[in-house]
């Protein structure tokens, strides 16, 4: 099983919203983590707490896609003119707000916590010892429902490695013990 695959197997055995829409953008999360090093866990958590999986979402301050990336952040920042529209491309968010977190990622030498903070309310707001706020609960949550993935992943992946036991064996379902009635 590919990462994206346990990644999607997690997600909907948590039994989190719109399943469809995230593990048919699975693939793309995986990549981007992986080109700007981020852990794909935390890339599908962070889009679950900004946009539940939905595309067209848009804050009331106005950040866009999945990644709720705002699009004047993004063309500022990293390079020519985006819009809300284009953000709604589930390809084009996904690689703009992995983008982004894994700059912010490089700025805070891998941590995460502060990263996210800065991602979800500012650098300027997500100073250690600073005041504690929303960016800080933002990034506790976020870090919370990755370990909670990776979790489910691990356990997805040794049920795997069990059935492929059992097929080894030349066993069927009547002979492995368990309901099958």
């Amino acid at each position: 099983m590919t990462i994206a695959e346990l990644l999607c197997a997690a997600y909907v055995m948590l039994a989190l919203p719109n399943a469809d829409v995230a593990c048919d953008n699975m693939h793309h999360v995986v990549d981007a983590a992986e080109k700007y090093e981020v852990e794909p866990s935390v890339m599908v958590s962070l889009i679950f707490i900004e946009s539940r999986f939905k595309p067209l979402a848009v804050s009331r301050d106005g950040a866009c896609g999945l990644t709720q990336v705002l699009p004047r952040y993004a063309a500022k920042y990293y390079g020519g003119k985006v819009s809300c529209r284009d953000l709604f491309n589930p390809r084009l968010s996904i690689y703009k707000g992995t983008h982004i977190l894994g700059d912010h990622l490089k700025r805070y030498r891998g941590n995460y916590k502060r990263s996210l903070c800065s991602y979800n309310a500012g650098a300027s707001r997500c100073r250690p010892g600073g005041v504690r706020n929303k960016g800080h609960r933002y990034a506790r949550r976020v870090v919370r429902l990755a370990k909670k993935l990776r979790r489910v992943m691990k356990e997805a992946e040794m049920r795997e490695i069990e059935m492929k036991e059992i097929e080894m064996r030349g066993y069927t379902d009547e002979d492995v013990p368990g309901c099958y009635e």
